[in-house]
């Protein structure tokens, strides 16, 4: 019974920070477009750069780094969220790793991420299966 605890905490804490992670990315995105207010990022580096070149792309990135955020947070239909997220979580990961280089950072998204799969599997299984 102690496992199943510590696992559960461990869920809750993947899911809150992932969704914190989440949330501070789409206010600073907002922030971004709405106010021209910069908070993180190098508005000189390529990636970043070509991403806030797109407007449309950058506000459907951060919609949906919103609603995954509130998901998680608020944990209504929080597979679903994570499910929205992931596309994010794994770009951002290797951004982490091999153009920035803040290894914490991806540390953080990729052990959250990694804990809420595993803890989320059972719900995306009626999707992976064959049908026969």
């Amino acid at each position: 019974m102690g496992e199943i605890t510590k696992l559960k905490i461990h869920e809750k804490i993947a899911r809150y920070m992932l969704g914190i992670v989440y949330l501070f990315g789409a206010i600073d995105g907002f922030l971004y477009i709405f106010f021209d207010i910069k908070i993180t990022g190098n508005p000189t580096e390529p990636f970043l750069a070509a991403l806030k070149g797109t407007l449309f792309f950058w506000i459907f990135m951060k919609l949906i780094q919103a609603i995954g955020a509130f998901s998680l947070l608020f944990n209504y239909r929080p597979a679903l969220g994570f499910a929205l997220l992931m596309p994010i979580s794994a770009v951002l990961c290797m951004y982490y790793l091999l153009v920035l280089h803040w290894y914490y950072a991806f540390t953080v998204v990729f052990v959250c991420s990694a804990i809420l799969l595993r803890a989320y599997l059972p719900s995306y299984k009626p999707i992976l299966m064959k049908y026969s």
